[in-house]
């Protein structure tokens, strides 16, 4: 009844973004952006499967990887795309547009098709790469930019991708963790590169090693030379290095329709113009015993469960989070987190204290779907989250790692991506 009582209180609309949203000033480590506040739900993955990494084979058949957002309204934009091809660190690399791209260097999104009976209107579009007019031809780290050329032509989307050769093998190893206060909340990794024969001259220096947890940028940690080298074997067994703190499983929420309450939501309002979810009110997990279920890692699935309606038909909805809270804190701020705010420390996701109820809350404007979070806790003047916050971690969590492999010789001007593997802790 007081999330409720809070909805009444709190002076809220319809989520409709504000036009004319700031261009980029900076983005130094080519991030994820969004820079059309009207750009929503977007989702770039393996064709068929929309909860995996972005990489792809050097040969990858056409629409392999593909692209999919939505724009808010029901006007039709002009939007081209291109290719721009990066180094291990996402610095651009020195190779010119027609070293890696085979066809156009830039091309127009073709495919587009307007929302069918939703509160909310929307033009949903999709991309497939690579196609018959733009294919890449060298591996490494990919950004794929959209621009909106309707009128002024502007940068509107930065999403990230790999291309792998897999021409090198991995053997990878979880192992505990070399300091005894880890031991029960990380995870640790070793493994060992296979060349298979391929002369590497100066492996200190021409071969490094990224390792990311459940796909984020943001916590990876590298670059990583090899610790040892056996002739053609690339040792990474470092000890405290490549660790990271494991986490629980991610809270989640099931919003695939909206004619029932599913998983963890409280209540549904139908506005006349939108949707009202509330979810129910979440509690500390930081120092209560660890418990398996089934995640996404963090990311979301946008889905659809009413009979004989499509995606075209998934709506959106504006989602009330709260976490219990009895005082505010008074060095930290507060943020939903996760795939669902492209693992960034968004403003639309940062919680406020809501002295009526004694919690964070915040809204956020979601397309229908099931959806993995969780709260993050930041230092407000360092910007860096707390290990434990609200969710704290426990070594039996679930995680996936992905290892990235590049290797540049001498003479070379950019970085090549020679294997990538991905490591479960479910399978060690």
């Amino acid at each position: 009844m007081q999330i409720r009582i809070l909805r009444c209180c709190l002076a809220l609309g319809v989520f409709y973004p504000m036009a004319g949203a700031a261009q980029p000033a900076d983005n130094p480590y080519n991030e994820l952006r969004i820079y059309d506040a009207d750009i929503t739900a977007v989702q770039l993955h393996l064709r068929g499967a929309p909860l995996t990494f972005p990489m792809v084979e050097l040969r990858a058949p056409n629409g392999t990887l593909v692209l999919e957002f939505d724009r808010l309204g029901a006007d039709i934009r002009d939007y081209l795309y291109t290719l721009e091809h990066c180094n291990a660190n996402w610095q651009r690399s020195e190779l010119d547009d027609n070293e890696y791209i085979e066809g156009f260097t830039e091309d127009r999104l073709q495919n587009n098709y307007n929302s069918f009976n939703t509160l909310q209107q929307y033009v949903h579009f999709t991309l497939s790469l690579p196609n018959a007019n733009m294919r890449w031809t060298k591996s490494g780290n990919y950004l794929l930019k959209v621009f909106d050329n309707t009128g002024e032509k502007r940068l509107v989307l930065v999403r990230r991708f790999l291309v792998v050769e897999s021409a090198w093998s991995v053997a990878t190893n979880f192992v505990k963790p070399v300091q005894v206060d880890k031991l029960n909340t990380h995870h640790e990794i070793d493994f060992t590169i296979s060349t298979k024969g391929m002369r590497v001259q100066y492996p200190q220096k021409e071969v490094q090693a990224y390792v990311l947890q459940n796909g984020r940028w943001d916590t990876a940690i590298g670059p990583l030379a090899p610790f040892v080298v056996r002739q053609d074997q690339l040792v990474f067994d470092y000890q405290d290095k490549i660790v990271f703190p494991a986490g629980k499983e991610w809270r989640y929420f099931d919003m695939r329709t909206f004619d029932y309450r599913g998983e963890y939501i409280r209540d549904i309002r139908n506005r006349g113009d939108y949707y009202e979810v509330t979810l129910q009110m979440d509690e500390s997990r930081a120092n209560r015993s660890y418990i398996f279920y089934g995640d996404l890692n963090g990311r979301y699935s946008i889905e659809n469960l009413n009979t004989n309606q499509g995606l075209e038909q998934c709506d959106y909805a504006e989602v009330l989070f709260s976490i219990r809270q009895n005082l505010p804190l008074e060095q930290e701020d507060v943020y939903v987190f996760g795939g669902l705010s492209d693992w960034q420390l968004k403003p639309e996701f940062k919680m406020r204290y809501e002295e009526s109820v004694h919690a964070y809350v915040c809204e956020a404007y979601l397309k229908q779907g099931y959806y993995n979070y969780q709260y993050l806790v930041v230092d407000r003047q360092t910007g860096q989250p707390d290990a434990e916050g609200f969710e704290g971690n426990c070594y039996e969590t679930c995680n996936e790692y992905q290892i990235l492999v590049y290797y540049r010789p001498f003479g070379v001007r950019y970085d090549q991506l020679m294997v990538s593997a991905t490591m479960d802790t479910r399978l060690r």
